[in-house]
């Protein structure tokens, strides 16, 4: 999981369009990280599915 949000953080500096996606993104991956920890699969999921859905490859 770190190397995910590692990732994420050079992404997300580069980010200066798509604020709101951004901070709906980190949203979500706290959410995920929470959730896995915790056991819920299920819930982790859901997480990651809310950031794939958002079309990632379209922010700027």
């Amino acid at each position: 999981m770190a190397d995910l949000q590692g990732l994420w953080l050079e992404i997300r500096q580069q980010l200066t369009h798509d604020v709101e996606a951004a901070a709906f993104i980190d949203e979500k991956l706290a959410e995920m990280l929470r959730e896995f920890e915790a056991g819920r699969k299920v819930e982790g999921r859901r997480a990651v599915l809310a950031i794939y859905n958002l079309k990632v490859e379209r922010l700027r």
